[in-house]
Order: structure tokens, then C-alpha cells, then sequence
């Protein structure tokens, strides 16, 4: 039974490692829905091979019901090898506003956030990936009532949906 374990095993895992994807080449373009704090959808454009620029847009964030916030964000990732599995290192800028958050959020108006990611892609199809993806912020908020509200997140994490074409 063991030696049928480790031939199943190495069918599905070395094929994984020695594909290489087209995707994370030079002006391959994908689209990315974004699960984390902010439900986000952005589109990438690869600058060069591995190297993504990335812009998309959010709704509501920090799970505040009666919010109509938008937030605006771009970044870069830089992927680290071609494979089925590839590792990638990021970072971004990102804008919110939010003018109706609830008297208990802890912050109003306006945020600016300074992140940076790291994580996993792994491509199920050729042109579909998952990505998983863990990193910190940080926020410089508008101010509530003399409450200064910076602060540095130490953690974030987020899962990502992406279609390559």
C-alpha cells in the first residue's frame, strides 16, 4: 500500500513543480477577486515576467453594516519562479473613504494603508489560480474626536480568486 501512496504522491506533486505557467509572463493580464478584510475586485498586468502591477476597487469594509465606503488600491507583486506553485512577495498603497461609518468604528472620513504580502499562488488550470496571502498594514486614518488613530496592523490575510488571460 505504501509504495501505491508515494507513486500516487509523485504524480500529483513533481508535475506541479516542473510546470511552468505562461501566466507569469510579460503582458499576460488576469482579473482578481479578493477575500479579506475588503471584498475587492482589481485586474493585474504583468510589467515584465513575474512582475505584476495590480489596481482594483472595494466595497464596505471591516464588516460595518450601513457603510457605503469605497476603497481604491495598486500595488506590485513580484513572483518568485514560474511553476504551478509559486511564491510572490508584494506591496501597496490604499485609499478608503467611508463618510457614513457607524459612531462605533474607529476611524471616519478617510484612510490612507501601506501594506505588504506574502504568499502562495497555485494554479489549478492553466489560466485559473488560487492565491493565499498573509502580510501587514499600515494605517494612517483621518482622526475621530482628538483620537489620534494611526496604527500598525501586525497581520492580514487574504484569499484570491484569479483568471489569467
Amino acid at each position: 500500500m505504501k509504495p501505491i501512496l508515494g507513486v500516487v504522491i509523485v504524480f500529483l506533486v513533481v508535475p506541479g513543480f516542473l510546470s511552468a505557467q505562461d501566466s507569469l509572463q510579460m503582458n499576460q493580464k488576469y482579473i482578481n477577486f479578493e477575500i479579506n478584510r475588503t471584498p475587492f475586485i482589481s485586474a493585474g498586468y504583468f510589467l515584465q515576467n513575474g512582475l505584476a502591477l495590480e489596481a482594483g476597487i472595494g466595497i464596505a469594509f471591516d464588516g460595518e453594516i450601513s457603510s457605503d465606503g469605497l476603497g481604491l488600491k495598486i500595488g506590485l507583486d513580484k513572483y518568485f519562479g514560474a511553476t504551478r506553485l509559486t511564491p510572490f512577495a508584494g506591496g501597496y498603497v490604499l485609499f478608503e473613504i467611508n463618510p457614513n461609518a457607524l459612531s462605533s468604528a474607529s476611524w471616519k472620513g478617510s484612510r490612507l494603508t501601506f501594506g505588504g504580502q506574502w504568499g502562495l499562488n497555485y494554479f489549478i488550470l492553466d489560466n485559473f489560480a488560487i492565491a493565499g496571502s498573509i502580510g501587514g498594514e499600515f494605517l494612517l486614518n483621518s482622526p475621530k474626536e482628538n483620537d489620534n488613530s494611526t496604527k500598525l496592523t501586525s497581520f492580514t490575510s487574504g484569499l484570491k480568486f484569479r483568471f489569467f488571460f
